[in-house]
């Protein structure tokens, strides 16, 4: 009768295992890019939602989005402010932290301006994933008050 042996055994199971390693590590890295998009595509969408509500005259005021580590804030008014009522946060996922902020004269907040939407507020918002900096998604908010992520 001809088997295998024990080290023929334990070498196919050490092949398995580092096949199986490389497979979850790829798979890992692949799922924390998606959520890294996905973060970005909700802080876009977010962007979007405060200069509609503008456009729309909704309330008869004008909206922005405030920039913190680990969320961003759709608010009313003419200024920020933590404790008001309709605030709308929008938190970011535990693997996702918004790692800079660049936008014209500085300041961690977006205005949009009644009927045309625009914003003096242009620049970018960069998300990265906490625990790989290299790995980014550049929000960019044009002068038109227009967001896209690259």
């Amino acid at each position: 009768m001809k088997g295998f042996t024990l080290i023929e055994l334990l070498l196919s199971l050490a092949i398995v295992g580092i096949l199986v390693a490389v497979g979850v590590t790829s798979f890992s890295a692949q799922n924390r890019g998606e959520t890294l998009q996905q973060e970005a595509d909700k802080i876009v969408s977010l962007l979007g939602a405060a200069r509609a509500d503008t456009l729309a005259a909704r309330e008869g005021t004008q909206y922005g989005i405030h920039f913190e580590e680990q969320r961003a804030v759709l608010f009313s008014g003419a200024a920020y402010s933590a404790s008001a009522a309709g605030n709308r946060a929008q938190a970011l996922h535990r693997e996702v932290k918004i790692s800079a902020i660049s936008l014209f004269g500085g300041g961690s907040e977006v205005f949009f301006q009644k009927l045309t939407g625009k914003t003096a507020q242009s620049g970018t918002v960069t998300l990265s994933l906490v625990s790989d900096a290299s790995k980014t998604k550049v929000i960019t908010i044009a002068g038109t008050g227009v967001a896209y992520s690259n």
